[in-house]
């Protein structure tokens, strides 16, 4: 049996927590995936998990290994890709993580547009609002809504995500209108909980900034479900950009105030350090750059937006 072959079905098995959904992972039966497992560790001369017949869990060195193997798992595989692609057409499965809400409005949109380029690429897109472990988890590349730079990666900044006042015409018919935030104080509120801040929501007026407590009638850690929540009139909520913006246009929701919401978030495409880009990585970060600019697709038209901003089909040599 080759090595390779062994350190998958071992690296299968802590990834996915137990001989029997490693097997399925795999296509393969229970018993020879613990065969596979047992012949790895006779030929490190190591005991890489511990067995009981209610669990599996790694010991230390079976951990450290781990960790170790998956990483050049993964430059082999990005390698053996981009000597079978040469120069041809990206192929393959990506595993991409991207925050829950943009997959349900955006990244689909995306997907299906750059299979539209690329058809011999495959998605397993995991929805997840933590900051998921590219590396440990085997992921090629993620989508992150965020501040922050991780020095532990590679970025390219797709754009800007402003966070929007908004209320539907049918809550503001109701019960009026506020003027300024200090006017929420007297409304109903609802709360996307991925936001800071929580009870208090801070503007930007001039050079100052000002912060309004509010009493949420509901919260929840998805923006899309705030869109929905202020569409049925249920109050006025923060949201990101990409999440209402269709709905402005759209005349379900309408934008607040001249003082604006004082947070603002970079939309970034991070992917591990590696001497070896896949093709179809590199592909799909030349894509989304281009998908991004110069306008997002929440601010373009409806039919620019069904083919967004099309990039060449041949990814640049290098990311």
């Amino acid at each position: 049996m080759d090595s390779i072959d062994l350190i998958r079905t071992f690296v299968a098995v802590v990834d996915s927590g137990s001989f029997t959904a490693a097997s399925r992972r795999l296509g393969k039966s229970k018993a020879l995936v613990s065969k596979h497992v047992a012949e790895l560790e006779r030929r490190l001369g190591a005991k890489l998990l511990h067995r009981t017949t209610r669990r599996v869990t790694v010991t230390d060195i079976g951990k450290a290994y781990h960790d170790r193997v998956q990483e050049m798992l993964a430059e082999l595989d990005a390698l053996t890709d981009a000597v079978r692609s040469g120069g041809g057409n990206p192929r393959g499965l990506l595993r991409l993580a991207a925050p829950q809400s943009f997959v349900e409005l955006e990244l689909v949109e995306m997907a299906s547009a750059f299979r539209d380029l690329y058809p011999q690429v495959e998605f397993d897109i995991v929805l997840s609002d933590r900051q998921v472990d590219l590396v440990q988890e085997g992921f090629e590349v993620a989508i992150r809504i965020t501040n922050q730079i991780d020095s532990a990666l590679l970025s390219r900044r797709l754009c800007e995500i402003p966070i929007l006042a908004c209320a539907s015409p049918a809550y503001l018919d109701a019960y009026g209108w506020p003027n300024a935030p200090e006017d929420l104080a007297s409304h109903a509120c609802i709360l996307d909980t991925n936001l800071p801040g929580r009870e208090v929501w801070r503007f930007n007026r001039g050079s100052e900034t000002i912060s309004v407590r509010i009493d949420p009638v509901l919260s929840v850690n998805s923006a899309a479900a705030v869109c929905q929540a202020m569409i049925a009139g249920l109050g006025i909520g923060l949201c990101p950009q990409f999440a209402v913006a269709r709905a402005i246009a759209r005349g379900e929701l309408v934008e607040l105030f001249e003082d604006k919401p004082a947070y603002s978030y970079s939309m970034q495409l991070v992917y591990p350090h590696r001497q070896h880009l896949s093709a179809k990585v590199r592909a799909f970060i030349e894509f989304a750059k281009d998908w991004y600019s110069p306008v997002p697709p929440w601010l373009r038209p409806s039919k620019s937006r069904s083919t967004g901003n099309k990039p060449s089909a041949q990814p640049s040599p290098s990311a």
